[in-house]
């Protein structure tokens, strides 16, 4: 399958607000915006889907020893989710990927602690109105484990935003397998992030200030504060993700700095590995941060996560970060089909490209179940990912 390399001729620039906060400040550890992307605008719904995408009405492949984070485009990518009952949801909110993203969330600081933004007063039970720092969020999508679906999340979270309206920077960290890149480019601000060595942490945490709180224009007009930003890091990130927050202060920057809450969301799978590596993160993380844990419906029901639900250590974790004011929880992430999965790999979509899409009805149908129960889990949460409503509320 041909790949096209966007350059600044063919991508669409509709959402390319002037005030994007790379614009005016140079980020060197961000990459140009050349992301592999594919051109959608323009598919021919008659082309035929790959060879080994099976036809309507045939029954769909046991995907039980694919690895979901891996793609390979001219043999379709393992994938990270099965079959789903799609019953008779309907879609909470179906805005257009480039609807005006309207309501961003203003901050007010002058009550705000010098070491921590976060006030033994100020938990889970405050009205949102009367702390807005709880929806100024740093929201991290982790799964240290390779192929657990946390692209598959961070992309589902990003549609969440844009179809509820929600103003976010997003960050794609994961230079392997760029799937924020590679499919939400051009539908949100969206943005290559190179933290590959040191030099580049100190960049990534010098600047960070500076996007949250753009300096004036010289026109002296301020430009607009970002109150989300939407990281995905790539596998394997607990060593670097630790270098900064013990020996860079990584959590003192966002908390006092750029006075946001932190959420670290852990994708995981039903292996013992996985809390292991929960535990590993807490270790230097603690209570200084909220989380939530991401159980991957593709690797089994709900029960069949008994590593994590059993774990003495993780109640004892959910206990101690709860009795600081911050919030430990787990949701689950549904499964998708794996034809439907495949399709939108394959040509590049987002998941509300797949539901505009004529070709494939069974396409349609297994992405408007899959984001009525993805939006659903967020909505039990949806604080801790910076969304003050749901639209559809």
């Amino acid at each position: 399958m041909t790949i096209k390399i966007a350059n600044d001729n063919n991508r669409n620039t509709s959402n390319n607000l002037a005030d994007q906060p790379f614009s005016n400040t140079p980020f060197n550890n961000i990459a140009p915006n050349n992301a592999i992307e594919k051109d959608t605008s323009n598919i021919d719904t008659d082309s035929p889907v790959p060879d080994n995408i099976a036809p309507k009405n045939v029954t769909e492949e046991n995907t039980s020893n694919t690895d979901p984070d891996s793609t390979v485009l001219d043999n379709l990518p393992p994938n990270n989710v099965t079959e789903e009952n799609i019953g008779n949801t309907e879609l909470d909110s179906l805005a257009p990927d480039n609807i005006a993203l309207n309501n961003a969330i203003e901050e007010n600081t002058s009550n705000t602690q010098s070491n921590n933004p976060v006030s033994e007063n100020n938990n889970k039970n405050n009205n949102n109105k009367n702390n807005p720092e709880q929806l100024r969020r740093l929201v991290m999508v982790t799964g240290d484990k390779g192929g657990v679906g946390k692209s598959t999340f961070a992309r589902g979270l990003a549609q969440t935003y844009i179809d509820n309206a929600v103003k976010f920077v997003g960050l794609d960290a994961d230079n392997s397998n760029p799937h924020l890149i590679r499919f939400y480019e051009n539908a949100a601000n969206i943005h290559r992030l190179d933290i590959s060595n040191s030099d580049k942490l100190d960049e990534f945490v010098d600047n960070l200030k500076e996007l949250v709180y753009p300096k004036s224009k010289e026109s002296g007009k301020n430009q607009e504060e970002k109150s989300l930003i939407l990281l995905e890091t790539p596998s394997q990130f607990l060593p670097t993700l630790k270098i900064l927050i013990t020996e860079m202060g990584f959590l003192d920057v966002v908390n006092n700095k750029c006075k946001m809450r932190v959420t670290i969301v852990v994708v995981i799978s039903t292996i013992i590995d996985c809390i292991t590596q929960l535990l590993e993160l807490y270790s230097f993380c603690g209570d200084r941060v909220d989380y939530v844990i991401v159980k991957n419906s593709f690797y089994g029901e709900a029960e069949q996560f008994a590593f994590y639900d059993n774990s003495q250590k993780v109640k004892e974790i959910e206990q101690q970060v709860k009795a600081t004011g911050h919030d430990f929880t787990s949701i689950t992430m549904p499964k998708l089909a794996k034809k439907s999965y495949d399709y939108l790999d394959v040509k590049n979509l987002t998941f509300r490209q797949g539901l505009e899409q004529d070709e494939y009805p069974s396409v349609f149908g297994r992405v408007l179940s899959w984001l009525n129960n993805f939006k659903g889990q967020i909505k039990l949460k949806k604080d801790l990912f910076g969304i003050e409503k749901i639209l559809s509320e």
